[in-house]
């Protein structure tokens, strides 16, 4: 069954990550790497967009890895709590504990893999400046 976030949470990840976004620096994805919701469409679902922003609702089962890809500048809520190990195209790894509720704005990312070492399912929304 495929869950949708309600329009009101989704509403107001945009407007208030947003207003976080204006300032940030306009920055595209690597050159060579494709973005996450295109290198791994079973995990990365485009929910809204427009020419500046897109909202992406991110889910990763237990174990599961993500394909090597790229973000832009980018808000990112936890909607359940993500125990994971990332990957940076250099070769370093580092673990990430995210909790539910948790929120924060991440630069650029070049190319890097995201794996859910938890236990339970792992879910966040991005909500990334396009241009």
């Amino acid at each position: 069954m495929k869950r949708q976030l309600p329009f009101n949470l989704v509403a107001a990840i945009g407007a208030t990550c947003g207003i976080a976004l204006m300032n940030a620096p306009l920055v595209g994805h690597a050159g060579d790497v494709p973005a996450s919701f295109n290198a791994s469409p079973d995990v990365y679902k485009v929910l809204a967009e427009n020419d500046d922003m897109r909202v992406v609702l991110a889910t990763w089962a237990p174990g599961k890895k993500d394909v090597s890809h790229s973000h832009p500048t980018a808000a990112v809520y936890t909607i359940k709590d993500c125990h994971a190990r990332i990957t940076t195209a250099d070769g370093k790894v580092r673990e990430v504990n995210n909790k539910t509720g948790a929120a924060r704005i991440n630069p650029p990312v070049a190319s890097h893999t995201f794996e859910n070492i938890g236990l339970n399912e792992c879910q966040q929304v991005l909500v990334e400046k396009k241009r």
